[in-house]
């Protein structure tokens, strides 16, 4: 009897476009899998007197990594197993599942999993003739371009020590913090004075070099360190040194470093730039107001794992990030003022509601004929290369590295998308 004759298969529609299997698998599959497993690791491993592979397997199971053993029997029997079940019910995919696993032993062979196995998306894609949108009229006010001026004063300024004066809100301080009755120096820290939190900042403000203050403070729930997070404690405050940012003044030597002649040329530059920031920002903003009339006129069902892989893959960023910057997901999530829960809903949703305009992009692309050139390819490709700071061929090679080749194609897709709609769109100009 085959090993597939003894699955057991439950099935559970999602959606019409999500089915869950629950799999039990046979002693038989779960034994093959695990020798898949030593089989393996037998090649990865010396054991003295042996040629890699050819070791017992008592010798193998002792000296193998039992977490590589049970990955790669899971991955063995989830493998043959999925692939069984599906030719056994006669589904066909899009894409690949989401595994859960419910039970993998090896003494009392047995394995269960649950697979969310993706169908293809339905859409039924509504009218999208005689849309309409606002879109707001393009102005640039003297003072946006003062402050344009005033961010690249700040990115050429220098930092430099201060001195004969106190603390200010924006300096940049390095402190020691000592609790008081604990042993030691006490710890330091790196702070911009009006950015810690409110009862250090009170402090700070007003202190000298080498001033030592004593104050209660309680440190809110996210502190860096965790042992004095959310607790009131009595301090010894010393700002260790103090230093300040030193803006250029704005002059036409400063403007000459930026390929101008004059600060007025730079002026030109900066309205310039921000005229084309605004345009590209009411663009989008028209665009959304079209793809949403479109969507509310769809129909649009999609296999989960599309969305959750998306969602999940921003969760990682969003972790990954906040690693860089020295905090934890749950910190990062608290700045947005959510727990981890929430913001991954959040995310679920965003997701979501991104893949269902894909896919009307993409039905609309088709019903539409519209075609890909490889001129629009290579534009875009360009433009890719541009925003990652790279060169086009090494854009295309992380592209294709990394599985995303397809985003060039959508890239087009939704060029050529949104100027039909837009051709076809009633639009009309209002105030910003």
């Amino acid at each position: 009897m085959s090993a597939s004759a003894t699955l057991q298969i439950s099935t559970e529609e999602l959606n019409p476009c999500t089915l869950m299997l629950t799999v039990s698998c046979p002693p038989e599959m779960v034994e093959e899998g695990f020798r898949k497993a030593y089989k393996s690791a037998a090649k990865r491993i010396r054991i003295p007197g042996f040629r890699p592979g050819a070791a017992p397997l008592k010798l193998v199971r002792e000296h193998a990594d039992p977490d590589y053993i049970r990955r790669t029997a899971l991955d063995a029997i989830v493998k043959r197993a999925y692939g069984e079940a599906l030719k056994e019910k006669a589904i066909e995919p899009h894409g690949g599942p989401r595994i859960e696993l419910l039970k993998l032993e090896e003494d009392e062979p047995a394995c269960e999993f649950r697979a969310k196995v993706p169908l293809p998306p339905k859409v039924e894609l509504g009218d999208f003739e005689g849309l309409s949108a606002v879109r707001p009229k393009v102005e640039v006010t003297d003072e946006e371009v003062e402050s344009h001026l005033e961010d690249l004063r700040k990115r050429r300024a220098a930092t430099k020590e201060v001195s004969g004066r106190a603390a200010q809100e924006g300096d940049f301080a390095v402190i020691n913090l000592k609790v008081e009755g604990e042993e030691g120096e006490g710890r330091t820290f790196m702070a911009v004075v009006g950015e810690t939190f409110p009862q250090l900042d009170e402090q700070l403000v007003g202190m000298q070099l080498d001033d030592i203050r004593q104050a209660a403070l309680t440190f809110p729930d996210n502190f860096q360190e965790p042992d004095w997070a959310g607790k009131p404690l009595t301090c010894h405050i010393r700002i260790k040194s103090l230093s300040a940012l030193e803006l250029p003044e704005l002059s036409d030597e400063f403007a000459q470093s930026f390929a101008v002649d004059s600060v007025e040329d730079l002026k030109v530059r900066a309205r310039a730039a921000i005229q084309t920031a605004k345009e590209r920002a009411y663009s989008d903003y028209v665009a959304e107001q079209l793809l949403e009339q479109v969507a509310s006129r769809s129909n649009v069902i999609s296999p989960d794992p599309m969305w959750e892989r998306v969602a999940e893959q921003r969760l990682e960023e969003i972790a990954a990030d906040a690693e860089r910057r020295g905090m934890t997901l749950a910190q990062a999530a608290e700045g947005a003022n959510m727990t981890i829960e929430q913001l991954f809903e959040r995310l679920k949703e965003e997701a979501k509601q991104e893949v269902h305009r894909a896919l009307l992009i993409s039905e609309i692309f088709k019903k539409s004929e519209l075609k890909i050139e490889k001129d629009d390819l290579a534009r875009h490709l360009e433009q890719l290369a541009r925003e990652s700071g790279m060169a086009p061929k090494e854009a295309f090679e992380a592209l294709r590295r990394s599985g995303n080749l397809d985003e060039l194609n959508y890239r087009v897709m939704r060029e050529k998308v949104l100027a039909l709609l837009i051709e076809k769109a009633t639009i009309r100009d209002s105030e910003a």
